[in-house]
């Protein structure tokens, strides 16, 4: 039953993070643009990159795009993932630094606009770019050590006798690429706010971000996990409506194709409404780790318990709760 409890205090704190976050998205809705122009830059940064591969190699097509035989004769291709990788690295961290100064400034009592968001993301574009290209070299190694199981399947297919040293090669490259991943998202959890605030460089901030993220671990991972799970409950709602357009209509190409339009903008408002929460979200983590103070917005509506840490929150029923000797005195 503790346990069960347990969860039940997570899931309620995690839920009130959220909410939270929520009212100041409500105040500054603007800071919605940000992850939307995000999503769009990557987008289109992938649809060029597509087009160029395309036509740099007559043809490519999902069937043949991991063929090691085409990576091999056609270096356009790497050339071609390296620059969409950095670019897309750099539209994520220029537009997220933007949504963070936004937080900041309402953090700080002001009020931000638009133009001043760009304005402070430009500003600092000298350690932006730097640690865009830090994360976009990063993320190529990964996409590589990803691609790797299914280049090896392509040489399957193509008659290609591949040992079983390689094969447990493959499997290898993709649970570490996973780790990596997973070790690189939360050492880096914190470091837009730290590049927005404290302007360091790549490394430095990179540093700065991991001792961060120590301190605050249990309640990093907690919250990502519980908006990840509020982001899939958000879109429930949105599959059942395209799911119901698509049975309604069922044969008729109109309602699939109105079905899915549904199902894809339900999906793209729900991660750009979470992604400007969670950015909301951890610019009020850093700043309470680094002043002690939980952020004025989220003052009074109960977070200061989300924020405390376990042994603190049972130190602190402890403390509520009547001693025995006092009941006893009281008995007699």
């Amino acid at each position: 039953m503790a346990i069960f409890s347990e969860l039940k205090s997570t899931w309620r704190r995690t839920r009130d993070l959220a909410a939270a976050s929520y009212g100041v998205l409500k105040r500054d809705r603007f800071l919605m643009a940000f992850p939307a122009l995000s999503l769009a830059a990557v987008a289109a940064t992938c649809a060029v990159a597509w087009a160029v591969a395309w036509i740099a190699t007559a043809g490519l097509n999902i069937d043949t795009v991991d063929d090691p035989g085409i990576w091999a004769t056609e270096p356009i291709l790497w050339i071609v993932l390296l620059a969409a990788v950095l670019l897309c690295a750099f539209a994520s961290v220029f537009f997220t630094a933007a949504l963070t100064y936004g937080a900041w400034e309402r953090f700080q009592g002001e009020a931000p606009t638009f133009a001043s968001c760009i304005a402070s993301a430009r500003s600092r574009l000298h350690v932006i770019v730097p640690w865009a290209i830090l994360a976009g070299l990063v993320g190529f190694v990964l996409e590589v050590l990803y691609r790797l199981p299914r280049f090896f399947r392509h040489m399957e297919q193509a008659g290609r006798h591949i040992p079983v040293v390689g094969q447990f090669v493959a499997l290898g490259a993709l649970i570490v690429a996973v780790v990596l991943e997973y070790i690189w998202y939360f050492v880096t959890y914190l470091v837009v706010p730290v590049l927005v605030v404290e302007k360091a460089g790549p490394v430095a901030s990179c540093k700065r971000s991991f001792g961060l993220f120590r301190k605050t671990w249990g309640k990093s991972l907690i919250a990502q996990v519980g908006f990840d799970l509020i982001s899939f409950l958000l879109f429930l709602p949105g599959l059942v409506l395209a799911i119901m357009i698509v049975a309604v209509g069922w044969g008729s190409p109109v309602a699939l194709v109105l079905g899915v339009v549904v199902g894809v903008a339900w999906l793209l408002t729900v991660i750009v409404a979470m992604s400007a929460i969670v950015g909301i979200f951890k610019m009020a983590l850093y700043l309470y780790v680094t002043t002690g103070e939980v952020p004025g917005e989220f003052g009074g509506t109960g977070l200061e318990s989300a924020f405390t840490n376990k042994a603190a929150r049972k130190a602190e029923r402890e403390a509520r709760k009547p001693r025995k000797d006092l009941r006893a005195e009281t008995a007699r």
